[in-house]
């Protein structure tokens, strides 16, 4: 018994001692190498693996495509899911980086721990998840050059790839991925696949679509997943279509649709082969769409179905058809607000097309309310409508003012007669717009669901919490319409008598007001009363001149619109033609006879057009001459070169303004009201001298001046009727009227000259920056960089402190006087590539001394220094 024991205290005793020689990472030996490898691969790495590999499935689960769009081949997801994962990827972070620290065994710069190159590798995919870029390009890297005989080499090298092709370091992405082709023999584990995408997608990222194609042929037979192999399938189809091959991208998507992929990939697979259909029979796609349309399980892509239908009908030149399959697009859809944008801008555009410019109006500004900025034709889509928007409401004015002087002409009984129609007809008008709302109603309480969006999964849940499930939601949202109705949000939802609450005294006070609910009342019965259709008649001859007016002032601009910026010469020459023929003088009939001078004109040069009539320049020009031969369009028919000096002077002005105006982004007020004054007074004919005006009246907001500020505004709203200045001085004045309902009384200017103080010595040069939205680490770092670049031998110091609660200062010190801290911002202001998304922004930033400085700060009054630096720094040069 007793040798038992012994024996027992011996083995304890060399199993300790063992275990404490074993774990010495300084000795190469079998014991210290399986221990270490042994505890670095399952108590570190494989932990920090394993929890790495549950965030990016929580990342690519929570990803929903844009089908609107060529897929991305990888899934990295969002900034919002990257600061979400951010807790778990540092957790990954700190056990390899303590696997590293405590088993890593590098003995005569060689490492003898085969899973060091592992957590290294873990770390960089790490950062590269968190959307560190540049800390996951240094891991990738040095892993690849530490570690060549190591399992991680190639890999991380393609991962150095990835990297680089979202810092669009796309030579260095290159140079990768050709080290890993280059290798003699690759591993027969190593991942073909991957490195045949990565490099389709660096030539998707560099404009080479044919070569992404080769590459990702070659991935998707050697993708390792199923999820990989469908999906780069189903972007090798969508880039068939792109590059106009309909019919392999046909074959493409019915080989996607056969790999058996998600519901929503799948239902799109049979969309995308009707929208890549070119020529032959359609009738075997349509019958697939019909059958599809049959399938409740596609309700909430029945707009889809139908937009794709109406592709088809366009295509083989059934325009009717294709908008009434619009129209029911628009009518069925239910949850895709994009769908529904892209219904609505095709049909937006096929009424354009047409020249049907009211309804296309009407489409285009739909389609604004709901199309999402990053779209590419976001900002075309806007001006179509805000151009098409004015060209309506001139039609509107013509047709309006011909229905009443109609009226003017009907006798007592006619026009009586004429009026209860107009009644009548607006009665079933509304009676069928309350039908329709009704209708609308009762698919809002069947279809609970609609318009609401599954809320994004975040980074490393694989499923959702109760109560963000979806499913749970639409569950609950539907109990309660059934239980309470479509009921609003808002405090006291359950009461159907609110009486005693805070809420419905306001309510009832606002509801209740006499006068209001009166007035309200009147104004909604008004239509309903036939004296309502009488007043405005024009029954007088000044009322009658009154409407010529207005009709000859319509006429002219909607030409103009037609002409300049819709280019549709047709409609342009009926509308002046149709303002010569009704009126023998008006307001705008010398103009409208030069513009068909220029419109014919230029059809002559540019298409040899030929009048048969005889009615072509030539004959526009004879009027001008003969009616107004001392006019300025008499001088332009004479000498058309004017026009070719004309717009010489106009590109001389057009650089004196921006040179003007740039002086107003760097606060010099007094000088730019100067400069305007000048061009105001001494060039009437200044292609830009309603900029000017406008110019002028910010300037003059800018020093304070609240009474010469809208002053200035209403001027330019008075001389400039119609211009983008006119209605920009419009909102800037309904933005004063907002604020308090008159102009705010002017400021006591700190800052003023009196207060600051010149001084040679040494200066600081700040930049001031809105807090919101403002990288203030990325605008040091960029700050700093300029200064290293330029003023090499000026060691500069950067720092940032809050001025007040919306804007921090950028300082930067280091200037011994006033002469180099100038030439620091003459260089800094001057448009320097180095510092773009800076010194363009509009930003204050100016040389200031360290008392001017302590002032400034405590003034917080930047315009008042703005004004000192200009004055006596910038004005004195």
């Amino acid at each position: 018994m007793r040798q038992f024991r012994i024996l027992r205290l011996c083995g304890a005793l060399f199993l300790v001692v063992g275990l404490s020689t074993g774990c010495s990472q300084e000795k190469d030996a079998f014991l210290n190498r399986t221990f270490h490898r042994l505890t670095a691969r399952d108590n570190g790495w494989f932990n920090a693996n394993e929890k790495l590999n549950e965030v990016v499935a929580g990342i690519e689960t929570a990803h929903v495509d844009d089908y609107d769009r060529v897929l991305p081949l990888f899934v990295y997801g969002t900034d919002e899911q990257a600061k979400n994962a951010t807790p778990d990827l540092e957790k990954c972070i700190d056990k390899c980086s303590l696997v590293i620290e405590r088993h890593s065994m590098n003995i005569k710069g060689k490492e003898k721990n085969k899973w060091i190159d592992d957590a290294w590798f873990v770390i960089a995919k790490s950062h590269f998840y968190k959307k560190n870029y540049y800390e996951a390009e240094r891991g990738f890297t040095y892993v690849s050059r530490r570690f060549k005989e190591g399992d991680r080499h190639l890999e991380s090298l393609v991962w150095l790839a990835r990297t680089a092709i979202i810092l669009e370091q796309f030579g260095k992405a290159q140079s990768a991925l050709d080290e890993v082709t280059g290798q003699k023999v690759l591993p027969k584990r190593f991942d073909h696949g991957e490195l045949a995408a990565v490099q389709a997608e660096l030539d998707l990222k560099r404009g080479k679509v044919d070569d992404g194609i080769v590459h990702l042929e070659s991935a998707i037979p050697n993708a390792r997943t199923k999820k990989e192999r469908v999906r780069w399938a189903f972007i090798l189809a969508q880039l068939y279509q792109y590059k106009g091959l309909e019919e392999k991208a046909i074959q493409q998507f019915a080989a996607v649709a056969r790999m058996n992929p998600p519901y929503e990939m799948a239902f799109h697979t049979q969309i995308f082969q009707a929208l890549a259909f070119n020529k032959g029979n359609s009738k075997e796609i349509r019958k697939k769409l019909t059958r599809m349309l049959r399938d409740d399980k596609h309700i909430d892509h029945f707009d889809m179905l139908h937009y794709a239908l109406a592709d088809l009908d366009l295509k083989e030149n059934k325009d009717s058809a294709a908008v009434e399959h619009l129209l029911t697009s628009a009518r069925v859809s239910t949850t895709d607000v994009n769908q529904k944008a892209k219904t609505f801008l095709r049909l937006a555009d096929l009424y354009f097309d047409d020249r049907a410019y009211e309804s296309a109006q009407q489409y285009y500004d739909s389609t604004k309310s709901i199309l999402v900025e990053t779209h590419a034709r976001h900002e075309e889509v806007s001006t179509r409508a805000r151009v098409l928007g004015e060209l309506v409401e001139q039609l509107r004015i013509i047709a309006l003012e011909d229905s009443l002087q109609a009226l003017a002409k009907l006798d007592e009984k006619d026009l009586e007669k004429k009026i209860r129609g107009i009644i009548r007809d607006r009665e079933q008008a509304e009676a069928e717009r309350e039908q329709a709302e009704e209708e609308a109603r009762a698919a809002a309480q069947a279809n609970p669901d609609a318009g609401m969006k599954p809320p994004a999964g975040g980074a490393g849940q694989r499923g959702s919490w109760y109560f963000y499930d979806p499913q749970q939601i639409g569950r609950g949202l539907s109990s309660f319409r059934k239980r309470w109705g479509d009921r609003a949000l808002e405090d006291d939802w359950r009461r159907k008598d609110k009486k005693g609450t805070a809420l419905a005294e306001l309510t009832e006070e606002e509801e209740t007001d006499p006068e209001a609910q009166k007035e309200k009342e009147k104004k909604e019965e008004e239509w309903k009363d036939p004296s309502f259709y009488v007043k405005d008649i024009p029954k007088s001859d000044v009322a009658l001149e009154a409407s010529n007016v207005r009709v000859c002032a319509a006429l002219y601009t909607s030409g103009i619109i037609y002409k300049e910026q819709l280019k549709d010469a047709d409609n342009a020459i009926e509308s002046f033609e149709v303002l010569n023929s009704r009126f023998e003088e008006c307001r705008y009939t010398p103009e409208s006879f030069y513009q068909l001078y220029r419109i014919y004109l230029e059809k002559e040069q540019t298409t040899n057009y030929f009048a048969p009539d005889g009615m072509g320049s030539q004959y526009y020009a004879n009027v001008i001459l003969e009616r107004w031969p001392d006019s300025e369009f008499a001088r332009l028919v004479r000498d058309p070169n004017i026009l070719q000096a004309d717009e010489v002077r106009r590109k001389e002005e057009e650089v004196a303004y921006k040179e003007v105006y740039d002086r107003y982004r760097q606060y010099m007020f007094a000088s730019v009201i100067v400069s305007c004054d000048g061009v105001i007074a001494n060039e009437p004919r200044n292609h830009f001298l309603a900029k000017y005006h406008l110019l002028r009246a910010m300037a003059l907001g800018g020093q304070r001046d609240q009474s010469g500020f809208r002053d200035a505004l209403n001027d330019v709203k008075t001389k400039f009727a119609g211009t983008d200045e006119e209605r920009a001085a419009s909102e800037m004045l309904a933005a004063m009227d907002r604020s308090t309902g008159q102009a705010p009384p002017t400021p006591q200017k700190q800052g003023a000259a009196g207060e600051y103080s010149t001084d040679p010595g040494p200066h600081f040069f700040a930049l001031i920056v809105p807090n919101q939205g403002s990288d203030l680490n990325t605008i040091k770092t960029r700050i700093s960089a300029f200064s290293q670049r330029y003023f090499p031998g000026t060691p500069v110091e950067i720092t940032n402190s809050f001025l007040d609660t919306e804007h921090q200062v950028v300082l930067v010190s280091g200037f011994p006087n006033k002469e180099l801290a100038m030439q620091y911002n003459a260089l800094f202001t001057s448009g320097n590539e180095q510092l773009v998304g800076i010194n363009d922004q509009g930003f204050p930033a100016f040389p200031i001394t360290t008392a001017n400085y302590t002032q400034l700060y405590k003034s917080k009054d930047v315009e008042g220094y703005s004004n000192f630096f200009a004055q006596n720094y910038l004005d004195r040069q």
